[in-house]
């Protein structure tokens, strides 16, 4: 089977058409305290500079799409925050190789 993660695109004002149905379909062990999870939470909190990120795919094109799925995923209001938490480690996990060391976004 076809991970659905990465199904659709990113909607206009954020957010992912199917966000309700990853919530449901998410694994359970992202829904506690998971490495991954832990990761995506202070990335929404504290941004991150994805430099160091390890992506599974050597294709630019489908990291740009699965980096748009998971900021959509960020910018959406019709998620519980825990929700949001639990998919976006999902996301991660199929996005990279191993959980980066975290590592804060510039500011300018």
């Amino acid at each position: 089977m076809t991970s659905p993660l990465f199904a659709g695109n990113g909607q206009p004002f954020g957010g992912l058409f199917y966000e309700r149905e990853l919530a449901k379909l998410c694994p359970p062990e992202f829904k506690r305290d998971n490495p991954w999870s832990g990761y995506a939470n202070r990335v929404f909190f504290e941004g991150a500079n994805v430099a160091n990120w390890k992506w599974k795919s050597d294709d630019e094109a489908v990291r740009r799409h699965q980096e748009n799925c998971f900021h959509s995923l960020h910018d959406t209001f019709n998620l519980s925050h825990k929700d949001k938490e639990a998919v976006a480690g999902w996301m991660l996990s199929e996005m990279l190789t191993e959980v980066p060391e975290y590592i804060p976004s510039k500011k300018d």
